[in-house]
């Protein structure tokens, strides 16, 4: 019989052909990336160092701080912190509603305050004689003239929910409000999901409510690039990424926030992934910095004094909370 000229191929065939071609590509890409390397590492040391060459100005050596203050055990979850005063620092943790007062020259507990109701509390942050406590869910807690018996205390509901996770809280003196980092869901409305993202709010003081619109959004795939790494690590992470050969290896989910008072640069901390980032007032990544895990047990706050000095905040995880003081290297 004479076969037809029509020739279907079989089911089998078909997949064999994808297999094939689809394996083609995956090591395609791969030759292509390490033919790339192999050019790029044939290069003059002189031009991949030029690349390289850019000035750290991070103003911390976060391997080896100044000194360290351990905490009381009710203080093993401490989840955040805020400089006032003169050497002092209110504090507060995951469980009470209650401010701590630790006295920096005598290395203790200094006052209790109580501003509520059992609660899970992430941060404070002072201005002047008022503090504002961030709860997990939105809620911010204002306590007026917090170190007195005739405090007053206001609270704040917010469109941020449990599902955003709000655990930075910073007074910002620029705009008078306060910016609330979100270390779970960006968005507060399904419309806006911005996924991908970790976003920083702003609470705007004299209207009394949260801006809807995030102030800040940090695109996690482009954190990489800025980890301390060579030009030649730079490239490749940047080239299988492009190639599709690794996803990003970042994780970040915000713990914490503060404001340099000398420069105006917003600081970020996550417990999750050990990193800490800087941003430019326009929400631009200056630096990122990985933290030593040995060092950092479990950060979670982050605050500055006046003068630059810079305090972290680390729960115990079975043992005593602490916090780590870095003096600033550029300073005078």
């Amino acid at each position: 019989m004479e076969k037809s000229s029509d020739y279907t191929p079989s089911t089998l065939s078909i997949k064999l052909n994808n297999f094939c071609i689809s394996g083609f590509c995956r090591y395609g890409r791969i030759i292509a990336l390490f033919g790339f390397l192999i050019f790029i590492s044939c290069l003059h040391p002189g031009e991949t160092e030029i690349q390289s060459s850019e000035k750290d100005e991070f103003a911390y050596d976060l391997d080896h701080p100044d000194d360290t203050y351990t905490l009381p055990a009710y203080l093993e979850e401490i989840s955040g912190l805020s400089y006032y005063g003169r050497d002092k620092i209110a504090c507060i943790q995951d469980e009470k509603g209650m401010i701590y007062v630790l006295n920096l020259e005598k290395e203790e507990i200094s006052k209790k305050i109580e501003f509520g109701e059992d609660g899970d509390y992430e941060d404070i942050t002072v201005e002047d004689k008022t503090a504002y406590v961030l709860r997990n869910d939105g809620r911010i807690y204002r306590v007026k003239d917090f170190t007195k018996k005739d405090r007053k205390v206001s609270k704040f509901d917010t469109p941020l929910k449990e599902k955003n996770d709000s655990e930075g809280l910073a007074y910002d003196p620029l705009t008078k409000g306060l910016l609330i980092a979100c270390k779970g869901s960006p968005s507060i409305d399904k419309e806006h999901p911005y996924e991908g993202y970790k976003a920083i709010y702003r609470f705007d003081l004299e209207k009394e409510e949260l801006e809807k619109a995030p102030l800040f959004l940090i695109d996690l795939e482009r954190l990489d690039s800025y980890k301390d790494q060579s030009a030649f690590e730079k490239l490749s992470v940047s080239v299988a990424k492009r190639l599709r050969l690794v996803e990003s290896e970042t994780s970040f989910q915000p713990s914490g926030i503060a404001i340099d008072p000398r420069y105006g640069e917003i600081y970020i901390i996550s417990s999750v992934g050990k990193l800490l980032i800087v941003l430019d007032r326009r929400g631009k990544v200056k630096d990122v910095k990985e933290l030593d895990p040995g060092l950092f047990r479990q950060p979670e706050g982050i605050c500055f004094s006046p003068s630059g000095g810079l305090y972290i905040s680390n729960e115990g995880q079975g043992g005593m909370g602490y916090i780590l003081y870095f003096k600033p290297e550029d300073e005078n």
